[in-house]
């Protein structure tokens, strides 16, 4: 009886069930959650290679370093695409999305304020 009141309604309905679950079961498929997943492995190297960096800048007294922030937020916003896809399983994991994007600015801003720092370091400091 909805069908014959209301159709657009329905079809809209319906267009939004198979969207949601293409987005769901199709954007999602194990193939990407393999392929999200490699990008976890991906993360973890860009982590470890900013954090050698850093290291690498606080032993030669080089000054403030963007090297650490950099690579924490590029490797959170790695880990993002696979997190929206468990999150698109359990909405629980939206949490997760959310925490990671903060975590992420959150480095973004200490990376900028790094760079000023470095900035001023180098020019107080030049290089001879």
């Amino acid at each position: 009886m909805s069908i014959l009141i209301n159709p657009v309604e329905n079809i809209s309905k319906t267009l939004h069930c198979f969207f949601l679950h293409y987005i769901i079961y199709m954007a999602c498929s194990k193939r990407i959650m393999h392929l999200t997943g490699l990008l976890h492995i991906v993360a973890l190297f860009v982590a470890i290679i900013g954090t050698y960096k850093q290291i690498e800048s606080v032993k030669s007294g080089a000054g403030p370093s963007v090297a650490l922030s950099l690579s924490l937020m590029i490797m959170l916003l790695l880990r993002i695409p696979n997190q929206v896809c468990v999150a698109l399983e359990s909405s629980h994991g939206w949490y997760s999305v959310i925490g990671t994007m903060f975590g992420a600015a959150s480095f973004a801003v200490l990376t900028y304020y790094n760079y000023q720092a470095a900035l001023v370091h180098h020019k107080q400091h030049p290089a001879v």
